[in-house]
């Protein structure tokens, strides 16, 4: 005698967006609700639903078991409801759903998503507003790629990410020329909104429940853009990387939308500020040991609105070792001396420092360290200048690296002479670049 086991009729799991309205009056939804076995949802939608009988899940982070259990329950032929604030297709669990269990088990209901409502109060069209969303995440580099590229941004925020905690991330950063709109408990009779400037805002608590628009009140001075003069940079006199050999090291370091870039002795910052134009989801990092120096790296961002680069005042390689794994990472400076100069420096400290150390020594520490924290399959790209520093790159790269190349890159600009024009020449730069294998 066989038994044949029965497999039970499954249900597909339906996920509806709440929008930013009322939760009850809905027939379809409360027809839904009333055959669920299952209904799963955040804490403070699950209070709108007092009366539901069946199995409750709460939708919190981690959703390693929430969606376990929401798994189970599909194979079993329960039915399964989740609900979610606004669309659960913009920074929802729908698309989720649809990739654990196929299209075909999955209905998704749209709803109205939360910068849809505040756009309809601002009066302003929505579809070219990028939005970023913080919630439950620790990158903020999207926001920040995102503000230097947009007159407008829309931010999802988190308890760690209130509206105050990102006033205060924007004025460290610089962007005093965006104002703040806070749109609170949006659809609820406490609805609130109002625009405020960074100071204002980083002094107030907000409801928990609220979405932010960062608005752009003034331009740029200067508009950014590849291979930028010298003059539109503020720095110290022939201490900056030129337009040529910032062009030659971009194309070196092979930078993806989403790839976080060190730029070590970072000089005025022009490498990492020009680099993010090509990181659109990404960020830089630019690490420089002179104060005076560090005040141009951010007045230059200020100016271009290169809101991307996150400037670290320290000392290599002591200050690398807090910082976020890079995909990337230009050494720019800090191969001939401890100073963290600009490939078109020339050392200018004694032939010992940092407490007697040799400068050789120094620079074959920052190389190693710079090295231990790149992720693996990331590219390094050093420049330098004095035939000392390259040799001290090329034996790292060819003992750790793939593939090390060395490219001498020397270029002549036109000057006046007499009713002529002579060729004046550059200092060669030497950019030898590898790869950090694979485990």
């Amino acid at each position: 005698m066989s038994i044949h086991h029965v497999q039970p009729i499954r249900h597909p799991i339906d996920v509806v967006g709440l929008g930013q309205g009322p939760r009850h009056g809905h027939a379809e939804l409360e027809r839904l609700i009333q055959e669920a076995d299952m209904l799963a949802a955040g804490e403070r939608i699950q209070a709108d639903f007092p009366n539901f009988r069946g199995e409750r899940v709460v939708l919190k982070a981690p959703l390693a078991s929430p969606l376990e259990r929401l798994d189970q329950a599909w194979e079993a032929g329960r039915r399964v409801v989740v609900l979610v604030g606004g669309d659960p297709c913009f920074y929802g669990i729908g698309p989720l759903l649809v990739r654990r269990l196929g299209r075909e088990n999955v209905r998704l209901h749209p709803g109205t998503t939360t910068l849809q409502a505040a756009a309809a109060l601002l009066g302003i069209a929505w579809q070219n507003v990028p939005a970023v969303s913080l919630h439950g995440r620790d990158r903020t580099a999207s926001l920040f790629a995102a503000l230097g590229r947009n007159h407008r941004v829309a931010v999802y925020t988190d308890e760690r990410h209130a509206p105050a905690v990102l006033a205060g991330m924007l004025m460290e950063r610089g962007a005093d020329n965006f104002r703040m709109w806070v749109f609170e408990d949006l659809g609820l009779p406490s609805q609130n909104w109002g625009a405020y400037s960074l100071e204002q805002a980083a002094g107030r608590a907000f409801s928990p429940l609220n979405l932010v628009l960062l608005e752009r009140v003034r331009e740029p001075e200067i508009t950014l853009t590849l291979g930028m003069a010298v003059e539109d940079y503020v720095h110290e006199r022939g201490l900056i990387t030129k337009p040529t050999i910032r062009a030659a090291a971009l194309a070196a370091l092979a930078l993806e939308p989403d790839h976080l870039l060190w730029d070590l002795g970072a000089g005025c910052g022009s490498v990492g500020i020009e680099a993010g134009l090509l990181l659109p989801r990404g960020g830089v990092v630019a690490v420089e040991r002179e104060e005076r120096r560090v005040a141009m790296i951010r007045e230059n961002v200020r100016r271009t609105n290169a809101f991307w680069v996150q400037v670290v005042h320290g000392q290599m390689p002591d200050c690398l070792e807090t910082l976020p794994h890079p995909d990337r990472i230009f050494l720019g400076g800090g191969l001939g001396s401890s100073l963290g100069c600009s490939p078109q420096n020339s050392p200018r400290s004694s032939p010992r420092n940092m407490q007697g150390r040799d400068p050789g020594d120094v620079s074959k520490d920052i190389l190693e360290s710079a090295w231990d924290r790149l992720k693996p399959g990331g590219k390094l790209v050093a420049a330098t200048v004095l035939l000392g520093s390259m040799h001290r790159a090329k034996t790292l790269l060819e003992h750790h690296g793939l593939g090390l190349e060395i490219v001498q890159v020397q270029a002549g600009h036109g000057a006046p002479l007499a009713d002529d024009v002579r060729i004046s020449a550059q200092n060669p730069v030497f950019l030898l670049s590898s790869r950090k294998p694979m485990p």
